[in-house]
């Protein structure tokens, strides 16, 4: 009988923290936060694009479009273009020219990000250094995927494009938060988005029941549909990134499903793997 009092004494404490923590944070308030990198037309179309080539096609075809990069790093810390699914055809390469010539030593690592940028770059021919974007590209603005959590990223990535007029036109965005938060050290006035560990925090708070008081340092509220063939939100993280005025972008858009997903809470940005896809979607001109 005492054991089963303590018990209940426990879940009543507990039940009663939860609450008074739920309560602190709708007491919170929260402003609306303004960049410039927000300006022109809305929804944002954000195109996936990791070649020059690619780039000037979307912009082509939707010249308000903002252009998602997949940022990597090599070993003498150079920050380049590329998506992670290409790494395998480099790294085999590297293994087969290993197994040719048994007596010359040739390095085979096991991470694209341990070798040379010359390497990288003479395999991958229409790979480009980021800065070759903001470069070729003045007035676009571009989402940063930072993909590589290697040291020193966070001070390679600003030193590669500080002085190339980046304030108002780019928004860093990464899986691992530890990244996203040493970049904004050094360039606050950049816009941030969601890491997965913030999206798997917000769907356990709701779990919860005390969502309202999860800490969230990002600008933006940015996620794909799913992380780990797993819900990346739901209705009540949507709701909760608007009570704290969050904008709100989703994707990338497959699917006319998900698209009504976005459309149905006005989501201020739209990302696409497949600019024309969407934008038949959108009833703006027909798919290749």
């Amino acid at each position: 009988m005492r054991i089963f009092g303590i018990s209940i004494g426990s879940l009543t404490v507990v039940g009663i923290l939860l609450m008074m923590a739920r309560i602190w944070g709708l007491g919170q308030t929260f402003s609306d936060y303004q960049n410039d990198f927000f300006n022109g037309s809305s929804p944002l179309i954000i195109v996936k694009a990791n070649t020059l080539i690619a780039v000037e096609n979307v912009l082509k075809t939707y010249p308000e479009a903002v252009i998602w990069a997949d940022i990597r790093f090599s070993v003498d810390k150079v920050p380049y273009i590329l998506d992670p699914s290409q790494d395998v055809r480099f790294l085999e390469n590297r293994r087969e020219m290993q197994e040719q010539n048994p007596t010359t030593p040739i390095m085979t690592g096991a991470k694209l990000s341990e070798y040379p940028w010359e390497q990288i770059n003479e395999f991958y021919s229409t790979t480009p250094a980021l800065r070759e974007y903001y470069e070729k590209f003045p007035k676009v603005r571009f989402v940063l995927n930072v993909v590589d959590n290697v040291s020193e990223a966070h001070t390679s990535l600003v030193k590669a494009i500080e002085d190339l007029e980046p304030n108002g036109r780019t928004f860093i965005q990464s899986e691992a938060l530890i990244l996203m938060t040493s970049i904004k050290d050094l360039k606050p006035e950049w816009v941030y988005g969601t890491s997965v560990p913030d999206l798997m925090r917000f769907m356990i708070f709701d779990s919860m029941f005390i969502l309202p008081s999860t800490q969230f340092k990002g600008d933006v509220f940015l996620a794909p549909f799913e992380v780990q063939k797993r819900p990346a939100f739901n209705d009540d993280i949507l709701s909760e990134m608007r009570r704290r005025q969050k904008r709100i972008f989703l994707g990338p858009i497959q699917s006319k499903e998900q698209l009504k997903v976005a459309q149905k809470i006005n989501a201020e940005g739209l990302i696409t793997e497949n600019l024309q896809e969407l934008l038949r979607l959108l009833g703006q001109g027909p798919a290749h």
